[in-house]
């Protein structure tokens, strides 16, 4: 008769003999894929994707939103897709950048920026943004996860969680069908009034209508968040707004409000008064500035987040002296990729920050980058932003159908890389309505203007 020892020593070596098999293959798989990352040709493609007009301090949107997709091909044939900010000067930066990528290894993207840099020493004008930055990284990064058969999270140390929390992100907005969104000279898709409508959600620039969109938001995302972005209607009406909502989840659903630091002091003090009541996750940008930011913090005891105030290392010691914020919205765009976020959680241990992420209009590549980002960064403890519900159903550029929000979750890409692919009829024809609408940057005064003759952003 075998004895226990006997038989767990044999069955370990069994066991280890069978893993070491396994890696074996895997790896002689690899390697007739993963040899040559050399990257050999680069495609930046800018996109223009249908936008409603939603409201913030800046004004309103317009018909469209602008990214740019960039697509790398590898020695090796494999192809690495990644997605950043639109508008036609990250077009150039991108386009200029690419240039000096012809022939590096796709597992050197840490030395793109120093790259950059040298190659336009002689040109002080020329400084690439993070995003540009990012936006390859990104590439680079599908590209090795094809090449080694791993996902995204997996390359950047495994995720802590296997799905991501979101929060509903609700916005004042004009009805999809305004007379002022047909007026626009941009517009160039079929859209039209009633159920042809870009969407059905209708105008929202009331407290009742605002707490009956994030019933709705959260029946049909099922977000258990509520973000109110405000900086839009008077302060009063929008505190109202965010009661209502409060209501209608009988005061259970974390709140959080950001008037984009369109607020004075005096407003920012006296709407927090109001909230101290409140289920107030946190108060995003009341004001502007981190002296403001502080002395808000500091009066009202209330936790402070922004995404306007540090937004780049160089923000952080005086952000360390000033003490504006508990929470920092993360943005891979505009820290620098997907790495940078995670060194910020490793100095937001140290700092007693905790994070969240910050968004701007995105397609689902960027979908699927934050959802990895939010996987891999432990310090991302509140549900993360994203404008990604506000585009509409078979408008994004990926495979299939949109990416799914679960329970107010997204799941975690195990497959490959970014784990989505690319539809390139859906990418061509986004590239043509860019070409054909015109638009080479956002402009939200503007389109305001035509809602509202004379909008300016004067503070509250």
């Amino acid at each position: 008769m075998t004895d226990r020892r006997t038989f767990l020593q044999s069955a370990g070596i069994t066991g280890l003999a069978s893993l070491m098999a396994t890696h074996a293959t895997e790896a002689n798989e690899q390697s007739r894929t993963s040899g040559d990352l050399s990257i050999t040709d680069i495609k930046i493609t800018p996109i223009a994707l249908p936008d409603p007009p939603i409201l913030a301090a800046s004004g309103c949107h317009g018909p469209y939103f602008l990214r740019n997709v960039i697509e790398i091909t590898t020695a090796d044939g494999i192809i690495g897709i990644g997605e950043t900010h639109g508008g036609l000067k990250n077009t150039e930066q991108l386009q200029a950048c690419a240039i000096q990528l012809f022939n590096k290894s796709a597992f050197a993207y840490r030395s793109f920026p120093e790259l950059f840099r040298k190659a336009h020493l002689s040109d002080a004008q020329f400084v690439p943004s993070p995003a540009v930055y990012a936006g390859f990284e990104l590439a680079c990064l599908d590209a090795i996860g094809k090449a080694t058969g791993q996902s995204l999270s997996r390359l950047l140390g495994g995720p802590v969680r296997d799905e991501v929390e979101f929060a509903a992100y609700l916005f004042f907005r004009y009805a999809a069908d305004h007379p002022q969104v047909f007026a626009d000279q941009h517009l160039q898709d079929d859209r039209d009034r009633g159920d042809r409508a870009l969407d059905q959600w209708g105008e929202v620039r009331t407290p009742e209508t605002m707490a009956n969109m994030a019933k709705k938001w959260h029946e049909k995302f099922g977000f258990t968040a509520m973000k109110l972005k405000a900086g839009v209607l008077p302060p009063d009406v929008e505190l109202e707004a965010l009661q209502a909502i409060n209501e209608v989840f009988d005061g259970k659903a974390p709140l959080r409000i950001d008037p984009n630091g369109r607020w004075t002091v005096e407003t920012a003090l006296r709407i927090a008064r109001e909230l101290q009541s409140m289920p107030l996750e946190y108060y995003e940008d009341p004001v502007a500035g981190q002296e403001a930011m502080a002395q808000v913090r500091r009066e009202t005891g209330l936790p402070m987040s922004t995404n306007s105030c540090v937004t780049r290392f160089d923000h952080i010691a005086d952000a360390v002296k000033n003490e504006p914020v508990d929470i920092v919205l993360c943005d891979h765009h505009g820290w620098g990729g997907i790495p940078a976020c995670q060194a910020l959680g490793t100095l937001a241990d140290s700092l007693g920050w905790r994070l969240s992420q910050h968004s701007n209009n995105h397609a689902g590549l960027t979908m699927a980058a934050m959802t990895h980002l939010g996987a891999v960064t432990p310090q991302i403890v509140h549900p993360s932003d994203t404008h990604y519900p506000w585009l509409v159903d078979g408008a994004d550029i990926i495979e299939g159908p949109n990416l799914r929000f679960e329970g107010g979750k997204m799941k975690v890409p195990t497959a490959p890389g970014l784990g989505v692919k690319l539809d390139h009829d859906k990418l061509a024809l986004a590239h043509e309505v860019y070409q054909k609408s015109g638009m080479r940057e956002r402009n939200d005064a503007v389109t305001m203007q035509r809602f509202e003759p004379g909008w300016k952003r004067d503070l509250f």
